[in-house]
């Protein structure tokens, strides 16, 4: 029979703007009560890269050389595997060329020494047809053109999904037409029918803790803006299996943590920029190439002893770079 995941405790996630910088430990954190390492890998989202103009609260000319940090810490941590959450890249100006843009950024993300993966963003079609974004990023092991997929990464099954769609029927994937005119909005977003039957047999075929990563929202009501339209479907799912721990997502810059029916979900600040504008929170006004450059660095880790009710015990430890996060926390999870 399938083991079951439930959660024991409330999530904790230790942060520090000099982390990174510092170099980011091993281990079981603070607590010490847990064994060794079953997953550890880099998480960046928002990225948005392109040559517009930088706001108050996007710093998009800083984009490329933050990519950059963020690549280099993972390196230096040996990582075993990154992924960006979405909006790699962003609608360009002057007539750059959409492909060199996406190049640019994309050459960056692939000096990581190891596997790496891309989730879709609304705005990765600004300037990129669909088949062209698709043909021309890499995801480590998986066939091109694939939008959805999983792999195991030691310990764990990952899951990647695509809410890319129109939520109006017949669900058209985003690809670009006339950038001024797109026929999709940011708060569109949906998973089809075929993805949902996917996402059913692919969980339960693996027996490992499952991580999810996304884009758009899955824990908020199918009504808020940055929420997958159909978030309690995929939802039921991932209840009905089980064993998933956690979901990243990006898209809210702002980041949020929340636990819903015993899923963790972790919205993380956006790279190019948070919800405040960059003044309030950084000394360098959100240009720093380091220290201006939010990603998280997440730890997966087996308890040495029996936990709750003689149950396995996982703790899954987030350690930020830069200014995103307010709480210091960890998360228990228990298993037959």
């Amino acid at each position: 029979m399938k083991k079951m995941l439930t959660v024991a405790l409330s999530l904790l996630c230790g942060i520090a703007v000099v982390r990174a910088e510092a170099g980011m430990s091993e281990g079981c954190g603070k607590s010490g009560r847990c064994g060794g390492p079953i997953a550890r890998f880099g998480v960046i989202t928002d990225i948005h890269y392109t040559n517009k103009p930088d706001s108050e609260s996007r710093k998009y000319s800083a984009a490329l050389e933050k990519t950059k940090h963020f690549v280099k810490v993972m390196n230096r941590e040996r990582a075993d595997f990154v992924i960006e959450l979405g909006d790699f890249v962003d609608t360009l100006v002057d007539d750059k060329d959409p492909i060199v843009n996406l190049d640019e950024i994309e050459s960056a993300y692939a000096r990581f020494r190891g596997p790496r993966y891309h989730v879709l963003g609304n705005h990765d079609f600004d300037n990129v047809a669909r088949a062209d974004f698709l043909g021309y990023i890499r995801n480590t092991g998986i066939p091109n053109g694939q939008t959805y997929y999983s792999f195991d990464a030691r310990g764990i099954h990952c899951v990647v999904l695509d809410a890319d769609y129109t939520v109006a029927e017949p669900h058209r994937p985003f690809d670009r037409q006339d950038p001024a005119n797109p026929f999709w909005q940011w708060q569109d977003a949906w998973v089809p029918q075929e993805q949902l039957d996917w996402l059913a047999e692919d969980l339960a075929a693996s027996d490992l803790p499952t991580v999810v990563f996304t884009h758009q929202l899955l824990h908020r009501d199918n009504t808020e803006d940055h929420t997958i339209k159909n978030a309690d479907v995929v939802r039921g799912i991932f209840e009905q299996d089980g064993q998933v721990v956690a979901v990243f997502s990006g898209h809210d810059h702002r980041g949020e943590i929340a636990v819903r029916n015993g899923i963790h979900y972790l919205v993380l600040e956006g790279n190019v920029g948070v919800s405040l504008d960059w003044n309030t929170v950084s000394p360098t006004d959100g240009l720093h190439p380091t220290k201006d450059s939010p990603f998280t660095f997440v730890e997966i880790t087996e308890a040495r002893t029996p936990g709750f009710n003689g149950k396995k015990t996982y703790q899954v430890e987030l350690k930020g770079n830069a200014q995103q996060y307010s709480f210091q926390d960890q998360v228990q999870i228990v298993t037959p």
